[in-house]
């Protein structure tokens, strides 16, 4: 018993020496396998654990640092001032703002000065972009749409973040002309580490001239005077993250109003009901991210399903790469916890988009974005595609 017992010991201190020499010597892809082989033998300890967190940071791989970090406060009951900067910076690094911000709330004032914490800007950045959506069927007087926003994004607290957008577009499509002016506000409330409620307000206004004379699939809108209409959507989102994935269930409620003369004509209401998820693949240094979505929207008793699926790499600090597939089949519906509403009169039948970004400084980077969207207009017949073309510039105070 004596010598069994002297030979597990021995194990133990051999992983601790092990690590603590490889540690020292910046050996970290060694620190990293024999790290986890001591968790994997149940002969870890705080110092191996804490070695293997560093190791995976040094690694730029954050989201296992993460892990590790955490880890070190939930079994050891340690969380020390370098373990809050690692965990702080390991959260940042993987995408999560909102944790990193939230936890550094707790931290020492001295920590959070050194690292720079700011929990509330008034104007935390600014954006802006424009383009232009280019019609295939300009022959037939489905004319190219012009489209441009500017946005603001606000801190106001440990909390919650705010997120402004103003935007605006106008098309001649057949026999109308329209212009369309919108509201966008999202608001992301961290209640919890990896735990954040996303409520979501948006506000459309069209305006169509003399000319128009149906607006909407299934309805009854039909007007040949001017007109004007209005459409407010509400949603709500519960992000759950749990390291590399998370799951996000939504609901989103639409109301839309068309008013001829001041007189109102016609309401049209819908639910969505819907759930997104996403998750980083590990085997490629964290440097790639899959994204999928499904949608069931309920308009006037017909349900119809939406469906996405998406990819962001990110080829080095600077430059990223993100594609999107749509299909959709149908019109009046949203997408991306409701930033974006389709409600034109002919049906998206599926896009594929592509967006390049490149970061000149940390704080500045500029965008620019391609979409390809197949359309159907049910109402007469005929098939026909849009090419979208949009740039834009950001800045973080």
């Amino acid at each position: 018993m004596f010598g069994l017992t002297s030979l597990m010991l021995a194990q133990t201190t051999d992983y601790n020496s092990k690590t603590l020499a490889l540690f020292n010597d910046e050996n970290w892809d060694s620190v990293i396998k024999l790290g986890g082989d001591a968790i994997q033998k149940n002969q870890s300890s705080f110092e191996i654990e804490y070695r293997l967190a560093v190791a995976y940071y040094n690694k730029k791989k954050y989201f296992n640092s993460a892990k590790h970090f955490d880890n070190l406060n939930k079994s050891y009951g340690v969380n020390n001032e370098y373990i809050q900067e690692y965990l702080y910076y390991s959260y940042l690094f993987s995408g999560r703002e909102e944790d990193a911000l939230l936890i550094s709330k707790k931290f020492p004032f001295h920590l959070q000065q050194k690292i720079g914490t700011k929990n509330f800007e008034f104007i935390d950045y600014l954006n802006a972009g424009g383009g232009v959506k280019l019609s295939s069927r300009n022959d037939i007087d489905i004319e190219n749409i012009p489209y441009f926003n500017v946005g603001l994004g606000q801190k106001l607290g440990y909390h919650l973040n705010l997120n402004h957008t103003f935007s605006s577009l106008s098309q001649k499509y057949l026999n109308f002309d329209y212009k369309q002016k919108e509201y966008y506000l999202n608001s992301h409330i961290q209640v919890a580490n990896s735990i954040t409620l996303i409520p979501a307000y948006h506000y459309i206004n069209i305006t169509e001239n003399s000319e128009s004379i149906s607006r909407r699939r299934r309805s009854n809108m039909m007007s040949t005077r001017p007109s004007n209409e209005k459409i407010n959507l509400f949603h709500f989102a519960l992000k759950k993250q749990w390291n590399r994935f998370f799951i996000m269930p939504n609901i989103t409620y639409s109301s839309a109003n068309l008013v001829n003369d001041n007189i109102e004509e016609d309401t049209r209401n819908n639910m969505q009901y819907g759930v997104d998820v996403g998750y980083t693949i590990n085997g490629f240094n964290d440097k790639i991210w899959l994204g999928f979505g499904v949608n069931v929207l309920d308009d006037n008793g017909e349900n119809e399903m939406i469906w996405n699926a998406k990819a962001h790499y990110q080829i080095n600090p600077k430059i990223f790469l993100a594609i999107k597939y749509l299909n959709a089949n149908t019109s009046n519906f949203s997408e991306d916890n409701v930033m974006y509403y389709y409600n034109s009169v002919s049906n998206l039948v599926d896009k594929i988009s592509a967006t390049f970004g490149y970061y000149f400084t940390p704080e500045f980077s500029w965008i620019i974005n391609y979409q390809f969207e197949n359309a159907e207009d049910v109402e007469n017949d005929f098939l026909f595609n849009y090419n979208t073309f949009i740039t834009g510039l950001n800045y973080n105070f």
